[in-house]
């Protein structure tokens, strides 16, 4: 793997500080009373694209730490409709819970999964699974 160190002990803690770093920039994204407005650079669809990154970014992180795939996808799954009745009852001022933005959810889910397992030798090289 790209990076990946000669002594396997050393730097381990490197892929764990860029789930940390995801998961940051997730919560935040989710959970910001006043997401920033976008301004020219907006587009229809915008929301639900971010929901997409927002939840594959981090789950391709955990895909990447955890012993097994499931490990990352099942707690990602769950959080889906947490986040939803965040925004919808907590966030509910500024933000509203939606099931599109739920969809984009698992979409964002299912692409992180697959962008690590078929990227990863381990988990599931291309060539080895065709």
């Amino acid at each position: 793997m790209i990076g990946e160190p000669r002594d396997p002990q050393a730097r381990a803690w490197v892929p764990w500080i860029l789930v940390v770093l995801a998961f940051g920039v997730h919560f935040w994204g989710l959970y910001t009373p006043s997401p920033p407005d976008a301004g020219a650079l907006s587009f229809p669809g915008l929301d639900k694209l971010a929901h997409v990154v927002l939840f594959a970014v981090p789950t391709w992180a955990l895909v990447k730490v955890v012993p097994k795939a499931w490990m990352a996808v099942v707690p990602m799954l769950v959080h889906v409709p947490v986040s939803e009745i965040v925004q919808a009852t907590v966030l509910s001022g500024t933000r509203g819970g939606e099931w599109l933005d739920a969809l984009a959810d698992v979409v964002g889910i299912a692409v992180g999964w697959w962008t690590a397992v078929r990227t990863d030798p381990v988990l599931g090289d291309v060539e080895a699974t065709e």
